[in-house]
This record gives C-alpha cells, structure tokens and sequence, in this order.
C-alpha cells in the first residue's frame, strides 16, 4: 500500500489510534508501579589503585578498570549476600533461604554499574521498605571498603571509598515513569497503525480477489457459452444444444 493510501486512512482514524496509544500508555504505567520497589537507594564508590615501584599511570589506570569489573561480579555472589549478612546490618532472613530464589531476589533489588575511565562502582538497592534499602546499601558499601580482598587476588593494593550517598529516592522516579509511559504511547500507535494498515490490505484483498465458487461458476458459463455458440451453424433446437452439451460434459 502506498503513502498516498496510508496517510488519508490513517487520518481518517487518528482518534482511534492515539486513544489506543494512551491505553498502552496507562498499561506500561501500572506494570511500572506493580514492579518496582518503592524506595531507591544510591551509592557512588571510588576504587583508588595504590601505587606501587615499577606502576606507571597506564597500569594504575587499567588495574583499577579490572578491579571495578570484578567488585561488580562479585556483589552479585553468594560469599557477598553472605558477607552483607555478617555485618550484622541486615537481619539474615532478608533474602529467602532457597539459594536459587536468594541470588534472584539479590539481583532484582541490587543493581551495579561502574565506569571504568574514573574507577567509579555505582550502587542501587531498591526495596519497599525505606530503613531496609538503607542498611543494605550501608552493608555493601562496608563489604567493598573492608572486605575487598576476598574477591581479588593476592598483590591487588587498592582503596574503596564511598564519593557520594546514599541518597534515598522514591521510586520509581517521575523521568522514570514519563520515559515509560512515552514508549508505551509510542508502541500503541504503532501498533494500531500496523494494524489499520493490515485490516484494509485483508479487505481490499477480499474484495478483488475472486472466490474459488465464483471461478468455478464463471468456467462452468463459459463452457456452455462457447458449446452453445459452435453449434448455432447447425441450427439446433434447444433440447438438442442441452443433449449436445451434456454429452460433451
């Protein structure tokens, strides 16, 4: 189907389409608020690489790029939930018992990225409770200060210290929700545009497509049409055309 045909159509429908398109937009929004936690809580750590003889700034620069990419794995272990625990900050039955179910439910309310160019680890814990969040937060951050050698190998001289937070959010944020709901409009029109875009395609198929029935019928004519026809030199009556036809056939 060309432009020319679309936009007239779709013109036609515009109503339709952005009234689909907000119905996704509220679908997005409260699948948002049904899976996010209610509280966030950020934490920027700076992971200082401790010079030693024979490091010139390169290797100081990329050992703490490896550093932070295996403090970034390591949060997401169970010798960290375990360690988290023994600080004695969180009550050990924050997670479920089942260490499938423990290191899922970890990896949902704990989220790591890191920028390897400034040796920077940011940390968010999300949860729905806001005491909680904040004593998690505060646990890891004390694992990755003081307990940091448990994750790497021997020689590794580093210093992690927290640069900023915890900051407390509510979540999700409103950039959150309206970066949501913008891709869920955006989605329903195109959806509905596609789908507008199909149904006239189907009809006008429909339409100037003939059915097998007719095709059979139009044949079955012209056969008789053509018998008839060729037998009109001979001047045959009518019974005799249907017996000539019919023997024919």
């Amino acid at each position: 189907m060309s432009n020319s045909h679309i936009l007239p159509l779709i013109k036609g429908k515009i109503a339709g389409i952005v009234i689909f398109g907000i119905f996704i937009a509220s679908l997005s929004f409260l699948a948002l608020i049904a899976k996010e936690k209610n509280f966030k809580v950020a934490t920027d750590l700076l992971i200082v690489q401790n010079q030693t003889q024979n490091q010139d700034f390169y290797t100081l620069s990329k050992s703490s790029e490896y550093v932070g990419k295996v403090l970034n794995e390591g949060i997401y272990s169970e010798l960290f939930i375990d360690e988290i625990v023994n600080t004695g900050k969180v009550n050990s039955e924050f997670l479920p018992f089942d260490k499938k179910e423990k290191m899922k439910e970890w990896s949902k309310n704990v989220e790591v990225s890191t920028n390897p160019d400034l040796g920077i680890l940011s940390v968010e814990v999300f949860d729905n409770d806001q005491k909680q969040a904040l004593a998690i937060s505060d646990a890891i951050s004390d694992v990755l200060i003081n307990k940091n050698s448990l994750f790497l190998g021997e020689g590794q001289n580093i210093s992690v210290k927290v640069l900023s937070g915890p900051i407390v959010e509510k979540n999700p944020t409103i950039e959150n929700i309206a970066a949501t709901m913008t891709g869920g409009f955006v989605l329903g029109i195109m959806l509905s545009i596609l789908w507008i875009v199909y149904k006239e395609d189907k009809r006008k198929k429909y339409i100037f497509t003939p059915s097998k029935t007719s095709l059979e019928q139009t044949a079955k004519q012209t056969v008789f049409e053509n018998t008839v026809f060729e037998n009109e030199e001979n001047f045959m009556s009518d019974k005799e055309y249907m017996e000539n036809y019919l023997t024919r056939h």
